[in-house]
């Protein structure tokens, strides 16, 4: 895990790197979306959710405009949108977020893929949070299979997702 220093620092690059960006291709390119969306990751990181849901809000808009409602792109803006909702304690939102992006990942993908995965384990935990056990039980299963097959057992994540689910009891 970084410290406060190297993610303020971290922020300040991507920052500057996302000035530039904007500069050469204008404000709505996507590729700018994916830029806002790391610098989003990077300030959920230092704990600072107003500008993190901002900076995620705006790369969902730029991504539903170039790229449609219903790409992968949105999904993962969506989802990681979902997370700061999630640790400020909007549950409803956070459960809303995580199933728009399972939607559109489950179209897009199929429902065997990583990214439904991600979305999936990410519910659980607003699930477990909301006190519906058994659906954040069936979500971690779900989750914890795609991910064995997908990594194989012994990945960070796939332990990380059975963690969850011992842990749910």
């Amino acid at each position: 895990m970084a410290s406060t220093e190297e993610l303020r620092a971290t922020r300040a690059s991507m920052e500057f790197a996302l000035e530039n960006l904007q500069r050469e291709r204008g404000s709505d390119d996507a590729d700018v979306g994916l830029a806002l969306r790391d610098l989003g990751r990077v300030t959920h990181e230092l704990g600072e959710m107003e500008d993190a849901q901002a900076l995620l809000r705006r790369a969902i808009a730029i991504h539903t405009e170039t790229l449609g409602a219903e790409h992968p792109d949105t999904a993962t803006d969506i989802n990681h949108l979902g997370l700061v909702l999630h640790d400020i304690g909007d549950l409803d939102a956070a459960h809303n977020a995580f199933e728009r992006a399972l939607s559109i990942d489950e179209s897009h993908f199929g429902n065997n893929h990583t990214h439904v995965a991600r979305d999936v384990n990410n519910l659980a935990g607003v699930l477990r949070d909301m006190g519906d056990n058994y659906s954040a039980r069936t979500a971690l299963q779900w989750s914890l299979r795609i991910y064995t097959e997908a990594l194989g057992p012994d990945h960070t994540t796939t332990k990380s997702v059975a963690r969850n689910l011992l842990l749910l009891g």
